[in-house]
């Protein structure tokens, strides 16, 4: 079971209303910060399919959403052994506990930084590590138990190492490029108050998402910076690389069974992406709370439909005649469908239906679909 979160924003008024409390300002994931949300839970199988939906206010911790669902899931369905997959933002060890109490299993990415096990996994990586080729994902991945028995899984790719150390490399080049005018300011005189500098500082390494890479000595009229060199070297050991933590066994789930359960993620942010653009979830115009969970509620059994029809046309393997690595969509497929038109002609007191001719790739994306339309083709006279 993949569970994970997005908002959308409201237009119009930005001013709380009563009549709809739960529609505040909070962390906007469409990066519209100048608008009130709200918080949306998604539940899906592993193969993408949306069974559950979940509306919170616009300011709710994502971490705190976890326990209400899985009582909901546990309460709603009756379901056997579930595993609960999940991205690090919504986990915390109080969820973990939850999700055990509950009889459930887990499947979680591990915080990158400041995390015990992340830090203990990378460190128990060896030359003794089995590595386990993924090329369907373009990764590998070895399984790592920690003193305590905790399995972890360490994937590591090298593009993602490139794509790492490249980014860290022009962050702290930019950092190290300011920080050395602070410097100068500082030995010209012209900053003098430690509190100022340490504010200049501040707003240097505080933006940059470096500062935990370097060490500052502050005092009056006195600045310098240097290298952390133990956290360059955990930067170092971690590019390219994510943990990953789970209460199943290896004889449950092997390493490439664990990435590919994470990897389905995936699916819950195409479900997303569709709900938001080709469905039109966003920007809500609604202003109560009833009318406004009620398009919520429309949007996602829209996608329930979305995803089945997507499925069918994989099923059916229909490429995308412009894209032939591609399956067709379940957009492309209604924009292909919305062409077919019914036309009803009146001619002597006679009324003459008819159905346009259908291209072959309609005629496949119909048959995928199970629509029957042997009726289609024959013109009626009344």
């Amino acid at each position: 079971m993949c569970y994970d979160l997005t908002s959308t924003y409201f237009e119009g008024s930005t001013q709380k209303s009563d009549a709809f409390p739960s529609r505040v300002f909070g962390y906007s994931r469409d990066h519209r910060s100048d608008r009130p949300q709200i918080v949306i839970g998604l539940l899906c199988t592993t193969d993408g399919i949306p069974i559950a939906h979940h509306v919170f206010s616009g300011n709710t911790n994502d971490a705190s959403t976890l326990p209400g669902v899985l009582d909901d899931l546990a309460k709603r369905f009756a379901v056997g052994r579930i595993c609960v997959v999940s991205d690090r933002g919504l986990i915390s060890a109080s969820n973990l506990e939850t999700v055990t109490r509950a009889g459930f299993d887990h499947l979680i990415a591990t915080r990158l930084r400041r995390d015990r096990i992340t830090g203990q996994a990378l460190a128990a990586v060896d030359q003794d590590t089995v590595w386990v080729q993924i090329p369907e994902h373009g990764c590998r991945a070895g399984d790592v138990t920690l003193e305590d028995g905790t399995r972890t899984v360490v994937v590591e790719s090298d593009a993602r190492a490139r794509r790492d150390t490249q980014r860290t490399t022009e962050l702290i080049a930019a950092a190290e490029t300011k920080l050395l005018a602070l410097e100068h300011r500082v030995r010209s005189g012209r900053l003098k108050d430690p509190a100022k500098i340490g504010r200049a500082a501040q707003r240097i390494l505080g933006t940059g998402r470096v500062g935990r890479l370097f060490d500052l000595e502050i005092g009056q009229g006195r600045f310098l910076y240097h290298y952390n060199e133990q956290a360059q070297a955990y930067e170092k050991l971690l590019a390219g690389r994510y943990v990953l933590t789970t209460s199943l066994t290896p004889a449950q789930a092997d390493t490439a069974e664990v990435v590919a359960c994470y990897r389905q993620l995936q699916t819950v942010e195409t479900r997303f992406r569709v709900l938001k653009d080709f469905l039109r979830l966003r920007p809500v115009r609604h202003w109560t709370e009833k009318r406004v969970r009620g398009h919520v509620a429309v949007c996602v059994y829209a996608a329930l439909a979305e995803t089945l029809i997507t499925q069918a046309l994989t099923t059916a393997d229909i490429r995308d005649p412009d894209l032939e690595h591609q399956h067709l969509t379940a957009a492309r497929a209604l924009r292909q469908l919305h062409r077919v038109r019914r036309v009803e002609l009146t001619t002597n007191n006679h009324q003459i239906t008819l159905t346009t001719r259908r291209t072959p790739l309609q005629t496949r994306a119909l048959a995928a679909i199970s629509v029957d339309t042997r009726t289609w083709d024959k013109a009626t006279i009344t």
